[in-house]
């Protein structure tokens, strides 16, 4: 692991180590109305001395200030909090409470994006101009162009695309020289070449962003390490969807003949996924690869097993404050084995398709049917946003949803997570070929009428508890291919007994 290291070390450049300014004044650059694209990816690799700076700035000088902020997709609260007063619209994907209070309250305008889809956008030019770029650096080379840090997202798109530059250049973390294979999105009327890459490792652009020196208009320098990903331990029913995944998978390897090798793994973020990674760790599965958004806590020990892992391409890096602690201890053999790549890249259906990947997420919710809702809440609350599931479901090889069959709310109700139809749909049936909860797993992979594969999603996957509930509204939605139920007499009565059935629930569930 390198060491912290001194801004004069870090900028190799000297036109650019000329431009070092206090971030007070940096901030200076950033007016109302501007439209702002800034590094960040799960909460890694984002500016974390420009952003709140600016925030206290604007608070004191420009209350007024409304912006328009595009990342890569969620920015800690320390960062985006602050900010969120003067956001007026963004994109495409948050985890701020403070956002999504003024988002529920009409004051922010959010549209949420698939990822491999936004940073192409960005390029194209759909978002309008890019007025301001704050990118987080690890290195300035000597001619200029720049090494990226613990996440790609959108860094190398807003770089090209904006009219000012503004670089934050962290000392206090590693130099990551050699991680990065950057490649920009090509632009109509030009036409890109097939992306030739053809195994996860394979790398098909530079380790440096390109830029043009005479847009920077400051160089401020940050000292404050990735804010910490907050994982809990795995619990029982986490463990229970984790055994139930490896258990379908392992069933694909033996129908498909995949051998000992599995196809390359994308896995979502949370406390399900890790321990589906710690699950797959103790499957008989060897030489693993992983092509996926994250690379988190659970992936690092592949890293020291040169029999169960070969390769992993992510676009960020994102950890616990313990994980942090071991990845840097594992700092150079993870730029051997680790590729970080830009989101459009990392979440291209072209790659995805031709990769053969598994794509496994986490949802809000699923219906009887087979339809995905990963983003609202209620039909109407948003929570983070689509972010990659989209690309990953609808291109993948085998898709994957699982979620534990019930969840706490904080108002004391237990909720099935298997519904009769999710109130807002973000995937369709057509994209997943497997449900996965505690109790057992869904195949959607053959060919039979909606209506079997809801008696067998309410049987493999529903909680036992609100089984007869999901029969009953099957039976009662009538005849059709996918029946649902129209009667609203009927039907509000069978939400009065699904909502007194929350309320009575007799077993134990996590909170929400």
């Amino acid at each position: 692991m390198n060491a912290p290291s001194s801004l004069k070390d870090r900028i190799q450049n000297t036109d650019l180590l000329a431009k070092v300014v206090p971030v007070e004044e940096a901030v200076k650059h950033v007016v109302d109305g501007n439209t702002v694209a800034i590094s960040g990816f799960t909460k890694s690799g984002e500016p974390k001395t420009f952003f709140p700076a600016l925030a206290a700035h604007l608070a004191r000088s420009a209350p007024q200030t409304r912006l328009t902020l595009l990342s890569g997709a969620s920015l800690s609260e320390d960062v985006e909090g602050p900010m969120a007063p003067f956001i007026r619209k963004r994109g495409p994907y948050m985890s701020s409470s403070a956002s999504r209070r003024r988002i529920h309250a009409g004051e922010m305008d959010f549209t949420d994006v698939h990822l491999s889809a936004f940073a192409r956008n960005l390029m194209y030019g759909f978002y309008g101009d890019i007025d301001v770029a704050v990118v987080e650096v690890s290195r300035i080379r000597p001619n200029g162009s720049v090494i990226l840090t613990s996440s790609v997202g959108i860094s190398a798109e807003a770089l090209t695309r904006a009219k000012k530059i503004i670089l934050e250049v962290n000392t206090s973390v590693p130099d990551y020289t050699g991680y990065h294979d950057i490649v920009l999105p090509t632009v109509h009327p030009h036409v890109g070449w097939p992306l030739p890459l053809l195994n996860v490792r394979d790398r098909i652009g530079n380790p440096y962003v390109e830029i043009d020196l005479s847009r920077v208009v400051a160089v401020v320098e940050s000292r404050t390490p990735d804010h910490p990903v907050p994982f809990k331990a795995a619990n029982a029913t986490d463990r229970r969807i984790a055994q139930n995944v490896v258990d379908f998978l392992l069933r694909c390897r033996d129908e498909f003949q995949w051998g000992k090798r599995l196809p390359p793994i994308q896995s979502g973020v949370g406390n399900v996924a890790n321990a589906i990674i710690g699950e797959l760790y103790a499957s008989p599965f060897q030489k693993i690869r992983f092509w996926t958004e994250v690379f988190q806590d659970g992936m690092l020990r592949y890293v020291e097993d040169d029999a169960k892992f070969e390769y992993a391409s992510a676009t960020a890096v994102s950890f616990s404050a313990e994980g942090r602690q071991k990845f840097l201890q594992m700092f150079e053999r993870c730029r051997e084995r680790l590729v970080l790549r830009p989101m459009w890249l990392s979440n291209s259906p072209e790659i995805i398709s031709r990769l053969f990947v598994i794509a496994m997420n986490t949802p809000i919710e699923v219906d009887i049917y087979g339809h995905v809702n990963s983003t609202h809440i209620d039909g109407s609350r948003i929570v983070n946003g689509l972010g990659g599931s989209g690309d990953f479901f609808r291109n993948a090889y085998l898709s994957i949803v699982h979620t534990p069959s019930v969840r706490k709310l904080k108002d004391g109700r237990t909720v099935s997570c298997v519904m009769p139809y999710v109130r807002h749909i973000d995937h369709t049936e057509h994209d997943i070929k497997c449900v996965v909860t505690e109790h057992g797993y869904a195949r959607n992979m053959d060919i039979r009428s909606p209506r079997r594969r809801a008696v067998d999603i309410i049987d493999q996957c529903a909680h036992p508890y609100f089984r007869p509930l999901l029969h009953a509204y099957l039976d009662m939605a009538g005849p059709g291919d996918e029946p649902r139920a129209t009667d609203m007499k009927v039907l509000e009565g069978w939400w009065r007994e699904y909502d007194a059935a929350c309320r009575t629930f007799p077993g134990e569930s996590d909170p929400e």
